[in-house]
C-alpha cells in the first residue's frame, strides 16, 4: 500500500508563523474513519499490510451479516415483517460493502482532491477580504451537519441494539428469541437461540451492525463536506467576480479577471473530480432507497406491526430519507453558486470601465453560462428536485404495491 496523506488540519501555521494557512477541516470525519478501517494512516509499509487486513476483515464482517440477512430471509419466507426487514437490511449493508471498496480503491484520488481543493483555498482566499470568513461558515456548517449526521446514526444504532436485549428477558422460547431478541433477524444453521451462542451471535450482530453504521454515516459526512467546501469556494469566486471593477488599474482589472478565469477552470476541476469520487456511489445509493423506501412504507401500513417494529421501520426509512436529503441539499449548493456566476460578474460596476475589459468580462460571463453541477454518475443530478423526484417515485412503487394488495 502507498504512503498515505494525513489531512486533519483546518487552520495550520506557515513556516514563518506569521499568518494562518486557509485549510479544509477533515479531522474528524477521517479520525473515525481510519478508527472503521476506511482510511489508512502514514505509515510502514508492515503496518499499512496490518492496517489492510484489519479493512478486509471489517469488509468480511458486513459481508457475513449479509448472508446472514439472505439466510433470514429464506427460512423465514412468508412472514412479511421479517423478510421485508431482511431485505432492507440486506440493501442498505450491502450498499455500504459497496462504498467503502469504491472508496478505498479512489483513495488516491480523494486525496487529489484534498490537496487541490486546499491548494485553492490557499492561493485564492488570499485576494478576497471575505473569503476567510467563508470558509470558516463552511467548516462550522459540515462539523454540524457530520455531527449531525453521526449522531443520528448513532440514536438509531442504539435503539435496535438495546431493545432487543430488553425483550430477550421476556422470551421463553427458540422463536421468540430468533425474531425479537436480536439486533436485526438472522438464521444460522446451528442452535443460536441457547445461551452461549444467544450472546455471541447476539455480539456478532451488533458489531457488525456497527461497523456498517460507522462507516455508511461517517463517509456520507465525509463526502458532504468536500460538497460543502466546493460550494464554498464558489461563493468566494463569485466574491472576487464583484470586485473585479471596484478599483485599481487597467492592468490590476485584467490581472483579478485572469485570476477569476483559472479559478473557475480550477474548481471545474474539482467538481468534476468530486463528481468521479461521488457519483458511482450516489447512484447505487439512489436506486437501493428507492426500493427500500417503498417497500419498509408499504410494510409498515398495510402490516399489524407492534410499536417494537413500527419504531424500527420509522427510524429505517428517517435516516435514509434524511441520508438522501443532505446529499441532494449540498449537491444543490454547488449548482446555485455556480449559477451566480454571471450575476457577480455583472454586478461588478463594469460600466465604468474601457470597452477592451468590458469583451475581456465576457470571457467570464461566457464560463458562467455553464453552470456546474454534480451527477450521479451521469445519470442523476445531484439536487433536491432529483430528490423530490425519488421521493416521488418512491411513493408511486409504494401505491403500486398498496393497489396489487388490494386486487
Amino acid at each position: 500500500m502507498a504512503t498515505t496523506v494525513d489531512f486533519h488540519e483546518e487552520i495550520s501555521q506557515d513556516t514563518t508563523g506569521s499568518q494562518a494557512r486557509l485549510q479544509m477541516c477533515l479531522g474528524p470525519q477521517l479520525a473515525v474513519l481510519r478508527l472503521a478501517g476506511g482510511w489508512a494512516p502514514a505509515a510502514t509499509s508492515a503496518s499499512s499490510r496490518l492496517y489492510g487486513a484489519y479493512s478486509t476483515g471489517v469488509v468480511l464482517t458486513l459481508l457475513a451479516f449479509v448472508a446472514s440477512q439472505v439466510s433470514a430471509a429464506r427460512h423465514f419466507w412468508g412472514d412479511l415483517l421479517n423478510v421485508t426487514m431482511s431485505t432492507c437490511l440486506m440493501f442498505t449493508y450491502s450498499m455500504a460493502i459497496v462504498k467503502v471498496i469504491v472508496f478505498l480503491r479512489m483513495r488516491s484520488s480523494a486525496e487529489e482532491l484534498i490537496r487541490e481543493l486546499n491548494s485553492s483555498m490557499e492561493r485564492y482566499g488570499r485576494q478576497v477580504g471575505g473569503a476567510a470568513g467563508v470558509y470558516a461558515w463552511c467548516t462550522r456548517r459540515s462539523r454540524l451537519v457530520s455531527l449531525s449526521h453521526v449522531g443520528m446514526g448513532a440514536v438509531a444504532y442504539c435503539l435496535w441494539v438495546a431493545v432487543p436485549a430488553a425483550m430477550g428477558r421476556r422470551c421463553r422460547s427458540a422463536d421468540c428469541r430468533a425474531t425479537t431478541a436480536l439486533p436485526a433477524v438472522v438464521w444460522c444453521p446451528f442452535p443460536f437461540t441457547e445461551s452461549p451462542a444467544y450472546e455471541a451471535v447476539y455480539a456478532a450482530v451488533s458489531v457488525a451492525m456497527f461497523y456498517g453504521y460507522i462507516l455508511t454515516t461517517t463517509l456520507d459526512a465525509f463526502f458532504f463536506t468536500l460538497i460543502i467546501y466546493t460550494a464554498g469556494q464558489l461563493r468566494v469566486l463569485n466574491l472576487m467576480a464583484r470586485d473585479l471593477c471596484a478599483r485599481g488599474s487597467l492592468r490590476q482589472m485584467n490581472a483579478r479577471l485572469a485570476d477569476c478565469v483559472s479559478y473557475h477552470i480550477h474548481i471545474e476541476r474539482c467538481v468534476q473530480r468530486l463528481g468521479a469520487l461521488v457519483g458511482p456511489i450516489v447512484l447505487g445509493q439512489f436506486l437501493a432507497d428507492i426500493v427500500t423506501i417503498s417497500a419498509a412504507t408499504f410494510v409498515a401500513t398495510v402490516s399489524e406491526a407492534d410499536s417494537v417494529w413500527l419504531l424500527k421501520f420509522s427510524s429505517y426509512l428517517l435516516a435514509i430519507a434524511e441520508q438522501l436529503l443532505l446529499y441532494c441539499w449540498f449537491g444543490s449548493d454547488v449548482a446555485t453558486e455556480s449559477e451566480h456566476l454571471q450575476l457577480a460578474a455583472y454586478s461588478s460596476d463594469w460600466t465604468a470601465v474601457p470597452a477592451r475589459f468590458q469583451k475581456d468580462l465576457c470571457i467570464l460571463l461566457s464560463r458562467g453560462q455553464r453552470p456546474l453541477r454534480l451527477a450521479a454518475y451521469k445519470f442523476y443530478s445531484i439536487s433536491r428536485e432529483t430528490f423530490l423526484m425519488l421521493m416521488n417515485t418512491a411513493f408511486s412503487y409504494y401505491a403500486v404495491l398498496r393497489q396489487l394488495n388490494g386486487n
